[in-house]
């Protein structure tokens, strides 16, 4: 059956004139192409690049993350906050738990 099919297709289509595309939509679709291929590659990436910081390459913004993230680690680690003062903190555990009724209970 599907032979059949085929054969037909084939017939109608041997019988049809063909049709030629001027160069101009040709140069046109092949450069639609290219600029949708672009970006494809690029991806949900370079949003987020160009949000972080526009026009540049990835490594720059993750470069700037990466050297801010090291400096405030290390300065959180070599320059602790001491203000001389013991923080104690109290969780609600610790205690037993007290439930007074009212009256009107």
């Amino acid at each position: 059956m599907g032979n059949e099919d085929e054969e037909w297709t084939q017939d109608v289509l041997k019988d049809l004139p063909s049709v030629s595309v001027p160069p101009a939509l040709e140069r046109r679709i092949l450069a639609d192409f290219d600029a949708q291929a672009a970006r494809r590659r690029d991806g949900w990436l370079a949003g987020l690049r160009d949000a972080v910081w526009p026009g540049v390459p990835l490594w720059r913004p993750a470069g700037a993350l990466a050297f801010a993230l090291v400096v405030g680690v290390t300065v959180g680690t070599y320059l602790p906050l001491d203000d001389g003062v013991e923080q104690t903190a109290s969780v609600a555990l610790d205690a037993p738990p007290s439930f007074e009724l009212g009256e009107s209970s």
